[in-house]
């Protein structure tokens, strides 16, 4: 994003009508200068960067998995509560925000703090069930 470009979307501080947010629903707004992905599954709410980490593909562009999302590019799937990759090509996270739920309105918070990675495992496929990811699973 440009210096002088003014960040896509409402701003999430805030606060969005959970009404305006349907179960399966992605939203892109702001907290300060950082683009955030707004996701909804359920009752719960999720912030996270809005751009994949592998070729910052628009990830509100991509698919809702349980709590995943999937960059419609390249098919890297991403965890909603931790930012962690779960499936290749990204091999770095994305941030996530807290989110808080008070008055029919989900408040984006503060930034939380990395989390330090994993151990390796087997991706996860994030729901995928092409023959090539069925069988890394």
């Amino acid at each position: 994003m440009a210096d002088d470009a003014k960040p896509a979307g409402p701003d999430l501080t805030k606060g969005v009508a959970l009404s305006d947010l349907a179960d399966g629903g992605m939203l892109v707004g702001h907290v300060g200068g950082d683009e955030i992905l707004l996701a909804r599954r359920g009752s719960e709410v999720f912030a996270v960067g809005s751009h994949c980490s592998h070729y910052h593909g628009p990830l509100a562009e991509g698919l809702l998995v349980g709590d995943t999302v999937r960059c419609p590019w390249h098919h890297a799937c991403f965890s909603l509560r931790t930012g962690e990759p779960l499936h290749p090509p990204a091999l770095s996270p994305i941030d996530c925000w807290s989110v808080e739920q008070r008055g029919g309105k989900a408040f984006v918070k503060e930034k939380q703090a990395a989390k330090p990675a994993r151990a390796s495992r087997p991706p996860r496929c994030c729901g995928a069930r092409t023959t090539r990811a069925a069988s890394s699973c």
